[in-house]
């Protein structure tokens, strides 16, 4: 017979893997506006604050189906041109997926998985449990594992496509000096 105690720590065991696969959903999410925010753009100097605030902006609300799909075409697209008629100093910035073999199917699959994975927590997963039965709190702690181990690779690749922007951010930000001094030196010189 299970005491009160007993049904207490499986159920706190319970809600414990519940919002731990929460956040990791919401950290893929965010993870996704980042990338979507900050990724491919093509916009004068004088503009890059206000284009990326816009985008940011723009993908404030969106749900996590919606960030999934965005994200596949800009991830496997062609990189941002700026115009060939340019008056001022242009910035851009493309990051791809495509070149490092990654086929859009295959990436638009995995992640509509995730989304799958994340309305059947959200939506189905919870509705049938009872907390306070030991063998229910059980039941959906395994369940939770399972889906978390399904999502982690996902979320792993996300993290290290975040990481792989910010290093050329970085990079950006170290030799943007030295790049503009190069441009207006050319530009003086008439190259």
């Amino acid at each position: 017979m299970s005491t009160e105690s007993d049904v207490a720590i499986a159920r706190d065991l319970t809600l414990q893997k519940i919002g731990r696969n929460v956040v990791n959903f919401q950290k893929m999410e965010a993870m996704l506006k980042f990338i979507l925010t900050v990724a491919n753009f093509s916009v004068p100097i004088t503009k890059t604050q206000s284009h990326l605030e816009g985008q940011a902006k723009r993908v404030r609300n969106n749900p996590l189906g919606q960030l999934v799909e965005k994200a596949a075409r800009q991830l496997h697209s062609d990189p941002p041109k700026p115009p060939p008629d340019i008056a001022e100093m242009w910035v851009s910035h493309s990051f791809s997926l495509k070149d490092g073999g990654s086929r859009l199917a295959d990436w638009r699959r995995e992640m509509r998985r995730v989304v799958k994975e994340r309305n059947a927590l959200i939506h189905r997963m919870l509705a049938t449990w009872n907390p306070r039965s030991i063998d229910s709190c059980s039941a959906l702690c395994k369940k939770l594992d399972e889906q978390r181990e399904r999502i982690i690779p996902a979320y792993s690749h996300l993290e290290s496509v975040v990481a792989a922007i910010r290093e050329s951010h970085q990079e950006l930000a170290r030799d943007a000096d030295q790049i503009v001094a190069r441009i207006l030196s050319e530009r003086a010189h008439g190259a």
